[in-house]
């Protein structure tokens, strides 16, 4: 019998998985949503980085998650758990700090349907992507760390609302 898990299905839309470099252990309503995820069969965009790109990258590994796409910024990746496809996307500035990254989360955020972003309440990056991925209207499901639950932002309203009161000048 196959694991229908293995299979992708490559006309679904992406999950920009995201997320907070403080955090390294996922809460178990995270790993519930990633579950989720990996039995749909999403095709997931994520970055090379420490902290939750490690720890979602070790969960998709683990559960063989077939279609994951890691995003780098130095040509190389940091972090690459599972051996995924590597999309290239030179940032711009000074290498290793945040700006030099924004590059390539603008545009797994251009690229994404929906995002799943794993905030600590005080990463400006990981704010960032929750702001970009609601400009484009797509639906994004956030951990507000600090609260320890999901705010899912599936409306117009709901978005609105949450820009407004964690507003971002990094984009």
């Amino acid at each position: 019998m196959t694991n229908d898990r293995t299979q992708p299905i490559a006309d679904k839309p992406s999950v920009f998985s995201s997320g907070s470099i403080s955090i390294r252990h996922l809460p178990t309503a995270v790993l519930t949503r990633l579950l989720e995820i990996i039995d749909r069969r999403l095709p997931v965009l994520i970055g090379d980085a420490r902290g939750v790109d490690s720890a979602v990258q070790r969960l998709l590994m683990d559960q063989r998650a077939p279609n994951v796409t890691v995003s780098t910024a130095d040509g190389f990746p940091r972090n690459n758990i599972g051996d995924w496809a590597v999309r290239n996307i030179p940032g711009e500035g000074r290498a290793g700090t945040a700006g030099f990254h924004a590059t390539k989360d603008r545009a797994m955020a251009a690229e994404a349907g929906a995002g799943l972003v794993i905030w600590d309440g005080r990463s400006r990056g990981s704010l960032a992507n929750v702001h970009r991925l609601c400009e484009r209207q797509c639906f994004v499901a956030v951990w507000l760390g600090p609260e320890g639950r999901f705010e899912n932002l599936n409306s117009t309203a709901r978005r609105g609302a949450f820009v407004n009161r964690y507003p971002c000048r990094a984009r």
